[in-house]
């Protein structure tokens, strides 16, 4: 008799997951490919980082500004998993697609991927033209922006690579925000964002976690997050999976 397949989450998390839209799930990931995400984060940051020095001439891959003290900051590089194998081992894992899998309802596939750096650098970027921003990201959803490039469902994956704190600038959610209509306003720089008086702070849950922890969230989720004022670094690994089948794109 074969016996039937043990789901990747319980009942109660999917439950959960889909009432609160997020989900935190300790140590998935081991520790040595954590190891190695660093290692290859940091390589692939300093690479593109010195070919822009020595050729002047912005990466389109990545999303960096000018804080008020004249500082570079670099909040990502999109996308990742053609240069890096560690991400595509990661984002290709039987263990992760089986989650997503279930809180997905649907077989996943890739369809986003990025490394969050949220770290000053120190270069000589005098010659680019750079906006200057604070270190926080503002609250926002990601779902009218995924859904304009045809994928109504998605959820993002997030990986910590370091310890997510609050000094660090954890990541914030509102909970059950997935399941609403949500107000957004556009900025110059940062896309549209939800206003406070639609996303109160009172209402937010920090995610704080460890090194190998994955996050979970629902892609219309409003998420924040801010300053890494830790001293240390504070690297995600940051996957979007949507349904392999655009049938599948609402919600069960």
């Amino acid at each position: 008799m074969t016996r039937p397949i043990a789901p990747a989450v319980s009942a109660q998390q999917i439950e959960r997951f889909a009432s609160h839209g997020y989900l935190v799930l300790p140590d998935l990931i081991p520790p040595a490919m954590i190891q190695e995400l660093r290692v290859e984060a940091d390589t692939l940051l300093g690479h593109r980082l010195a070919r822009m020095v020595a050729t002047r001439t912005l990466d389109t891959r990545v999303t960096w500004w000018r804080l008020a003290n004249g500082k570079p900051y670099v909040l990502k590089v999109k996308p990742v998993v053609d240069l890096s194998p560690a991400v595509t081992t990661v984002a290709d894992s039987p263990t992760l697609l089986a989650v997503v899998a279930d809180l997905l309802g649907a077989p996943p596939k890739l369809m986003d991927n990025k490394l969050m750096y949220k770290q000053t650098v120190d270069i000589a970027a005098e010659w680019a033209a750079l906006p200057v921003l604070g270190e926080e990201v503002r609250k926002h959803t990601d779902a009218a922006y995924y859904a304009t490039r045809g994928y109504p469902r998605v959820l993002t994956v997030a990986i910590c690579l370091d310890p997510c704190t609050e000094t660090a600038g954890a990541l914030r959610v509102w909970p059950g925000s997935h399941r609403h209509t949500i107000e957004t306003i556009p900025t110059d720089n940062q896309g549209p964002v939800v206003p406070d008086a639609a996303a109160p702070d009172r209402a937010a849950v920090t995610l704080v976690a460890e090194p190998g922890a994955v996050l979970i969230w629902d892609a219309a989720l409003v998420h924040a997050s801010g300053p890494n004022t830790s001293g240390h670094p504070r690297r995600l690994l940051v996957l979007g999976y949507s349904p392999a089948n655009p049938d599948d794109g609402e919600p069960r």
